[in-house]
């Protein structure tokens, strides 16, 4: 078995590095008892040392003997001074499943809107009743929304209520452990966790295991164990069951035979609630102009808001001072840029009478008609909102005298508060003329 041994640690070695080899193996701390086709004992040179090679490779050290061999052989380890009956394998630990709940992910500072408000009813209602109500839960929605902070949310109110047997999961992990399990013929083991010891199930990034078979099969094994024993699934995804590619089809029904809720992307509003939390949980002074500001900008992730006061907490206390809206896009120019000049009356009248289809020459002339009046009142508001013009430089430039500014102004100013389509439309005008500048 020469040959095979040499094979066994050249192809250990890539998998543990030199280093290693040389500490654990080459050195004399590990060396071969026994082999034969079917099994192999190696030999520790005392306890301590087979208890941290088991303990850190016995994986690698079971995959690259079945590659120096040409098939699954079984391994197994003693030590000098063992009992005359060694183990046969690493000793069972009986221990609970490990959660990987994020403790900081709660209800408690979880943010609502409209946005999301019925994914966060239906998830208290799973975390108040698990396994008996939504089961399963499909939580769907683009990434950095807060589907995450959901699931740990749930798993951490199951867990301080029940005491354990919650787990959360990515796709990637559940991947990584089933490859694990197979490596080390463990697949039994890992079926048995989550029948025996796993309650509540949080599988996150569900998109991940679409198109891989053997995954595929693992969950939808997993799946109908835990529905059948009523225990509660919930999983999340950046789509709904429906439209994940290459999702094998049982799976998706089993996925879709639950509550799909949606989480979308937060008005300003709830944004700027979002940013008000996370920076109080930072001790960051944020005034709410900054707040709003922010929110505006990085509106679509609430992951990328984090971010962002993660970084200007980081530049706050390198730089001190007041946190104020020069103070973001002086240090964090990517976020709030510096503000553009202002257009002139020039170009806000060039750019409102292209969007009417009139002539700059019909805003400044004298006509009435509707269709010109109502361009040159919205010019002028623009004017005084966004150019910061004075009524006497605005008279100017529309050749009209300080009065009829004026009442064109309190016009359209009554009018937009009055009247959701006119706000939208000066809100579309405000865009343009700010482009245009």
């Amino acid at each position: 078995m020469e040959e095979a041994w040499s094979i066994f640690c050249a192809g250990l070695e890539r998998r543990i590095g030199a280093q290693n080899m040389d500490i654990w193996v080459r050195s004399g701390a590990l060396r071969l008892d026994h082999a034969s086709p079917e099994r192999v004992r190696l030999r520790a040179e005392n306890r301590v040392t087979y208890e941290w090679i088991r303990d850190n490779f016995l994986s690698e050290i079971r995959s690259a003997w079945d590659e120096a061999l040409g098939h699954p052989v079984a391994v197994d380890i003693t030590w000098d001074g063992a009992p005359a009956e060694p183990e046969a394998a690493p000793p069972s630990r009986s221990r609970r499943t490990p959660s990987h709940l994020e403790r900081g992910m709660t209800f408690d500072n979880f943010v609502v809107g409209k946005c999301n408000e019925f994914a966060h009813g239906v998830a208290n209602a799973v975390a108040d009743a698990p396994g008996s109500a939504y089961n399963p839960l499909f939580v769907y929605g683009s990434t950095g929304l807060g589907k995450t902070h959901l699931m740990h949310a749930i798993g951490n109110r199951v867990e301080r209520r029940l005491g354990g047997g919650v787990l959360y999961l990515t796709g990637q992990q559940f991947f990584d452990a089933m490859v694990s399990a197979f490596q080390n013929r463990t697949i039994p083991e890992f079926r048995e966790r989550f029948r025996t010891e796993v309650d509540v199930l949080l599988l996150d990034d569900v998109q991940f295991i679409a198109g891989r078979d053997r995954t595929e099969e693992e969950v939808f094994y997993v799946f109908e164990t835990m529905l059948t024993a009523r225990k509660q699934i919930v999983l999340a995804a950046d789509q709904p069951p429906q439209e994940i590619g290459k999702l094998e089809p049982r799976l998706r029904t089993r996925f879709s035979q639950g509550l799909l809720a949606d989480v979308q992307p937060p008005d300003v509003e709830t944004m700027t609630a979002i940013l008000a939390k996370k920076a109080e949980a930072l001790r960051l002074d944020l005034p709410s102009e900054v707040q709003y500001a922010i929110a505006q900008r990085v509106r679509n992730s609430v992951r990328e808001a984090e971010g962002v006061l993660n970084r200007l907490s980081a530049m706050h206390a390198f730089y001190g001072g007041p946190i104020t809206l020069s103070f973001v896009q002086e240090r964090m120019a990517d976020v709030l840029p510096p503000e553009a000049p202002p257009p002139s009356a020039d170009v806000i009248i060039q750019r409102v009478a292209e969007h009417y289809h009139i002539r700059p020459s019909d805003i400044r002339g004298e006509r009435r008609p509707a269709n010109i009046a109502h361009p040159r009142q919205l010019a002028m508001y623009l004017c005084r909102q966004v150019a910061k013009l004075s009524f006497p430089e605005i008279g100017r430039a529309f050749e009209r005298d300080n009065s009829t500014v004026q009442y064109a102004c309190k016009k359209v100013t009554t009018e937009v508060r009055k009247d959701p389509n006119l706000r939208a439309e000066v809100d579309l005008l405000e865009k343009i003329v700010r482009g245009g500048g």
